[in-house]
């Protein structure tokens, strides 16, 4: 192990970068240096190690860049980077040779880019500024709880290794963001550099449209997260654990075989489309109410909790279970073979199941008050409206 002594300050391409005081932590001693830390060059690497190699806080900015003509590797920055824990300033990071080491890192006063290649940060807890991801593959940071905005890239065929990335967007502890949205890029060609024009920042809404190379298969947001837009063409699964209500609810991520939402009301109209296939389920374990229409097509739907519906109810489902709706102001229509909402009392507008197989079960047994017209198809109905109804099966 390299000895270091720091009785100098620090001779790098920095200024008024010194030596703030150190700690012995099992033989190893962690510097704190108050200016900025640039490495980009053998030159600046090597200054960085005579004097700094433990440096573990860093009252400034950091900037590394590994690759290309730098002639350095993330490898031979990882003596100084592998021990930082925090860092007042910005930190830039460009590394397309691959990930670098920043596994101490917890904190950060500035910004926080990273672009390249992905880097070794799952300890990064809190960015008092935003947060730039710019690189192929998974745009995750398992235990991050704030940040400011985070801009995700969707850079995927247009560089230049042509693979195609299956990734995660998992953000699973945020607890507060000011926004997550899209940073497009300037030239195809050259994936590196991010239009200089803003990103467009549509409040609560995300549309992963674009990211066609490096689709996003699985979306985990903590409850910092809200999101009340979402388009996610190939995401297979969806975990939205924000627990505040919602204007509204649209999702559009017709491959998902899994979406669980943890709002507990909505004050505005849901739609939801996903996965239609028999072994997929739409989730809403806490969502007492609904201000609006709802529309959801999906395999499986449990509304545990929920009591009322103010407004239309299309479900198309192949089961639907809703054990504690009281009443739907507006039409009920659903397609299943297999509807559970055995208190269910009132339906202000009309009532229409439609079976989907020949073994269809219809359990209304609680409904005495439709408004309008009832037909149910089933083979299996238990009913009670107190009026005629039309019904392929005992009613």
């Amino acid at each position: 192990m390299k000895k270091l002594l720091f009785t100098t300050l620090l001779a790098l391409i920095v200024t008024g970068c010194e030596k703030e005081s150190n700690a012995d932590f099992g033989g190893v001693t962690l510097g704190t240096f108050t200016g900025d830390l640039n490495i980009n060059s053998q030159s600046s690497l090597d200054a960085a190690i005579t004097d700094g190699t433990y440096i573990n806080a860093i009252g400034g900015n950091l900037v590394i860049s590994t690759g290309g003509s730098t002639g350095l590797t993330v490898g031979d920055v990882a003596y100084i980077t592998s021990q930082i824990n925090s860092v007042g300033g910005d930190v830039t990071i460009n590394t397309p040779d691959g990930s670098l080491d920043l596994s101490e890192l917890s904190s950060v006063g500035g910004n926080y880019s990273i672009q390249g290649s992905d880097a070794n940060d799952d300890k990064l807890l809190t960015v008092d500024g935003d947060i730039t991801l710019n690189y192929e593959g998974d745009y995750s940071m398992p235990n991050l709880t704030s940040a400011g905005k985070i801009f995700i890239t969707p850079i995927g065929t247009s560089t230049a290794s042509k693979k195609i990335f299956n990734s995660l967007l998992y953000f699973p502890e945020v607890v507060f963001c000011g926004a997550l949205a899209i940073q497009s890029i300037a030239d195809p060609t050259s994936p590196t550099t991010l239009d200089p024009t803003p990103a467009k920042i549509i409040p609560r809404a995300l549309d992963l449209t674009s990211f066609n190379g490096n689709p996003i298969k699985s979306i985990d947001f903590g409850p910092g997260l809200i999101i009340e837009d979402l388009i996610a063409p190939a995401a297979t699964e969806i975990i939205l654990k924000n627990r505040e209500p919602l204007t509204k609810l649209n999702i559009t991520a017709p491959l998902a075989a899994k979406v669980d939402i943890a709002t507990t009301a909505v004050n505005g109209p849901i739609n939801v489309l996903i996965s239609i296939d028999i072994s997929s389920t739409f989730s809403a374990p806490a969502l007492a109410t609904v201000q609006g229409d709802v529309a959801i097509t999906c395999g499986s739907l449990e509304l545990p909790v929920a009591n009322a519906i103010s407004g239309n109810c299309s479900i198309i489902a192949s089961a639907f279970t809703a054990p504690n709706i009281i009443q739907v102001d507006g039409n009920l229509t659903i397609t299943s073979d297999d509807v559970s909402m055995p208190n269910l009392e009132t339906v202000s507008g009309n009532v229409n199941v439609t079976g989907t197989s020949s073994n269809t079960v219809v359990d209304f047994a609680n409904l005495s008050n439709v408004g309008g017209e009832t037909e149910i198809e089933a083979d299996d109905v238990n009913l009670n409206t107190g009026q005629p109804h039309n019904s392929g099966g005992n009613g």
